[in-house]
């Protein structure tokens, strides 16, 4: 077999366009996956704390939580890479060099909608069997946190809820976390009746097996049943267990049923019509797939619509476009859960629209600096950015500094 000279300066070429635009797109989606695990991490160490539970917990739930913020990022992800590199090649006049030799805009493209297909067929599995498993684990990791009960986990200054009306706070916790000042104790009984309990030190143990925490409280004087009791050292003691508080089965939720599963509750026989919410969750989850092709058909020709402008009104715009999909997609499912609209003719609607408009775009831009549906839009942005920064421009010369 022989290969034409012309034919492996093409597939080259498109090497040549996916080895830039690759690792674009991974440094975008791992920034990205950082920036929503960091957030979330930072609520779940305070609800974690809060609850007194193992910060191992605040690991297991970040850890769940990737697949779901990888189905968030990878569209914008995609779309940003694929602009930030034509926008490149297009400072550096590499598109012209391109088109001078006879590739159309669309032929430049075709890598990046082949590069979309494939990320569809990844996302797949990804939304439809991996993402409904690690949901159901971050919420089971989440009850578990709710549920643990006081773990001999003390911070200064924090009120701590041990359970069973039991609150608990500390002034001052040494290195160890074990040795203890300034201790306040409040505890309602289960008839009603209220204690309150002050201690100058305390010491915190905890069993081997990790079941029973006691506070040992030392020199200190309370409140019990309306006398005052002074006492030398007081013990309290709580008890709790995982297994007391089980989670919920898999499934009681449509979006932690994966596709199969989502099929087999959409065609169950039966005298009542199936639940329209698995219907609408099954064609979400194939319309987010798909629509990951329709992410490079509008990218490309965003990409080079204004030749030599400046790249990030077109990542706005792309990601304008995105979270307005987004939000229609989520509202036209909503509906169809609630039975206002058909299912699968609701989604795939919304899911027509994002591609078909993409591929409008794509075929009706004809090449770099040509006219296009969007050189109305971003000549207004850019409009709108000079309105707004023309004023802070003379500000800094009036105050002395140069841009």
């Amino acid at each position: 077999m022989t290969v034409r000279p012309g034919s492996l300066r093409v597939v080259l070429m498109d090497r040549y366009l996916l080895g830039r635009m690759l690792p674009r797109m991974g440094v975008v989606l791992l920034v990205t996956l950082l920036i929503l695990l960091t957030e979330r991490i930072l609520r779940l160490l305070d609800l974690v704390t809060s609850k007194g539970a193992p910060l191992r917990l605040v690991l297991d739930m970040a850890v769940n939580l990737v697949p779901h913020y990888l189905g968030l990022a990878m569209p914008a992800a995609f779309a940003v890479a694929v602009l930030t590199l034509l926008a490149a090649l297009s400072r550096d006049s590499e598109i012209d060099v391109l088109e001078s030799a006879g590739w159309s805009l669309r032929r430049i493209g075709a890598p990046f909608v082949v590069t979309g297909v494939i990320l569809a067929f990844i996302s797949l599995p990804l939304f439809g069997f991996i993402q409904p498993y690690s949901r159901y684990a971050y919420r089971a990791v989440k009850h578990a946190a709710y549920t643990v009960g006081w773990t001999g986990w003390v911070e200064e200054g924090m009120l701590i809820d041990a359970g069973d009306g039991l609150t608990i706070s500390i002034g001052d916790v040494d290195a160890t976390g074990r040795a203890v000042s300034r201790v306040f104790v409040h505890q309602v009984d289960e008839a009603g009746r209220e204690s309150v309990l002050t201690a100058r030190r305390g010491v915190v143990v905890t069993d081997p097996g990790g079941d029973t925490v006691r506070l040992v409280l030392i020199d200190g004087r309370g409140l019990v049943d309306g006398q005052w009791l002074d006492f030398e050292r007081l013990r309290l003691e709580r008890s709790f267990s995982a297994e007391r508080n089980p989670f919920r089965p898999r499934g009681l939720k449509e979006r932690e049923l994966t596709l199969g599963e989502l099929l087999e509750r959409m065609r169950s026989p039966g005298p009542e019509p199936p639940d329209p919410r698995f219907a609408a969750e099954f064609h979400a989850r194939l319309v987010r797939s798909v629509a990951l092709v329709g992410v490079a058909l509008f990218a490309v020709p965003l990409g080079v619509a204004r030749k030599r402008s400046p790249a990030w009104p077109r990542i706005a715009i792309a990601l304008v476009i995105l979270v307005a999909f987004n939000e229609l997609l989520l509202t036209t499912q909503s509906l169809a859960e609630l039975g206002h609209l058909d299912p699968a003719l609701g989604v795939w609607g919304v899911g027509t629209l994002f591609m078909g408009g993409s591929l409008w775009l794509y075929l009706a831009t004809p090449g770099q600096g040509a006219r296009s549906p969007l050189r109305a839009p971003l000549r207004l942005v850019e409009t709108l950015l000079e309105l707004v920064a023309a004023p802070l421009r003379r500000l800094g010369r009036w105050l002395g500094i140069r841009a």
